[in-house]
């Protein structure tokens, strides 16, 4: 379950940046993972805003009933973020994974003026050079939503990712209407390319409806397990508008 992957607008001329930041509302999101149909855990995220206008990214998953006894770990990451020439730049992150065998702490400080990425893993702490644009594991997310809402259709990423640099390359490949427990929602279709020979593959859907938002995430591990996470519970947006009742289409279906 610790692997569970557990997702900036055209405005910066004419608005402050603690307005623009606002394109994307604060929110509280619930998901529900699945294993081979099995609820096998539970995911959470929310976006928060700070009086100064940064924000703040937070997710968090655990494994659930029998799927505890084997993956017990609650994994937590915070991203501490801003705007910055329309792009989000991340100030802080932190990953926590507890509750199991092997705890794990990763803490990175982005160090803009300096140019410096610090990493703090609670044994040996060190710092690399900080590249323009690099994001942390959790604002790559926003800045993904953001991107498409610019209807981009390829996005490459340098992510600070284990305390090394990484690219994230995705890539658009469909359109598809998802249907989850908040009714049937049009999604964006988007996979992770990694590279070839790779097993691990992620797949995420993104609502045009909620900010693209992502309302599913399917992920392969290399062992073949697949975890699915769907939806389930929304703060923040209109959900009348954004969803589609699944009474009202199997009825409509049933008319005609």
């Amino acid at each position: 379950m610790s692997r569970l992957v557990n997702i900036s607008f055209i405005l910066l001329i004419i608005f402050p940046q603690w307005l623009l930041a606002q394109e994307i509302p604060d929110f509280s999101a619930k998901y529900t993972v699945s294993l081979k149909g099995l609820h096998a855990g539970d995911q959470q995220s929310s976006l928060s805003t700070n009086p100064d206008g940064t924000r703040v990214f937070k997710s968090s998953s655990q494994a659930v009933g029998i799927f505890s006894f084997f993956k017990p770990e609650l994994v937590e990451e915070t991203s501490i973020w801003q705007l910055h020439s329309n792009f989000v730049r991340p100030n802080y992150y932190l990953y926590q994974r507890t509750g199991g065998k092997k705890d794990k702490y990763m803490q990175l400080t982005f160090d803009w003026q300096a140019n410096q990425l610090h990493i703090d893993d609670k044994k040996h702490p060190w710092s690399l050079p900080l590249e323009p644009n690099t994001l942390d594991k959790l604002a790559y997310q926003l800045a993904l939503m953001s991107d498409l809402a610019d209807n981009k259709t390829t996005f490459n990423y340098r992510i600070a990712d284990g305390g090394k640099l990484k690219n994230y390359t995705i890539k658009i490949v469909d359109t598809e209407t998802i249907s989850t427990p908040l009714g049937k929602i049009e999604a964006v279709k988007l996979i992770r390319q990694r590279k070839a020979g790779k097993k691990r593959q992620t797949t995420l859907w993104c609502a045009p409806a909620l900010n693209y938002l992502p309302v599913q995430l399917e992920h392969i591990e290399k062992d073949g397990s697949k975890f699915t996470a769907v939806i389930n519970q929304l703060q923040g947006f209109n959900l009348e508008q954004s969803f589609q009742s699944i009474k009202t289409t199997e009825t409509s279906l049933i008319s005609h």
